[in-house]
């Protein structure tokens, strides 16, 4: 059964400054090994910080692939991540520049895979955006978590992704 919750927040550009976002991020992963790739001023997950944009309190500035296969080099796996990309080319644009940097759906889908393979087994992913898609054949969906802000504005979707399957054979 799929946990849903749903309750009025607070827009920001920093995702985990909304108390409800930050909330459901602790609930699911508080006091465990945590990577976030797409932190930008967020230290939930620190040291395991990254941002491309060097302007950012993340421990790294990598592009996103560059980093996920960096810990995959190093066959470090982690309990949990945050996965908090732009959520549209929009803000992509406004965010790095760059309408088209992570929001194509072909990266994005690589980017999963990678994230989720970093994560181990009964692990968790975190996130957020306007779909509740996750990309990875070893999770599943656990919870379904609507963070509204009222009028017209889009409501923000966060998913939680529990990995079911210990081990799919292979780094992908």
């Amino acid at each position: 059964m799929i946990e849903f919750t749903r309750a009025m927040g607070r827009q920001t550009k920093n995702t985990l400054e909304c108390n409800i976002a930050y909330s459901i991020v602790h609930k699911y992963l508080s006091g465990l090994k945590v990577i976030d790739p797409f932190a930008r001023n967020c230290e939930f997950a620190y040291p395991y910080t990254n941002d491309i944009d060097p302007n950012t309190k993340a421990e790294d500035h990598l592009d996103v692939e560059d980093y996920l296969e960096y810990w995959k080099s190093m066959k470090v796996r982690f309990q949990g991540a945050i996965l908090d990309p732009p959520f549209s080319a929009r803000q992509d644009k406004e965010i790095y520049g760059d309408a088209n940097l992570y929001t194509q759906p072909a990266k994005m889908k690589r980017i999963e895979l990678a994230l989720g393979n970093l994560v181990e087994a009964g692990g968790f992913v975190v996130k957020f955006g306007y779909n509740s898609n996750f990309s990875h054949e070893a999770f599943s969906c656990t919870g379904i978590h609507l963070i509204r802000y009222g009028g017209s504005m889009n409501d923000l979707i966060v998913s939680i992704h529990q990995r079911t399957i210990a081990d799919l054979g292979e780094w992908q």
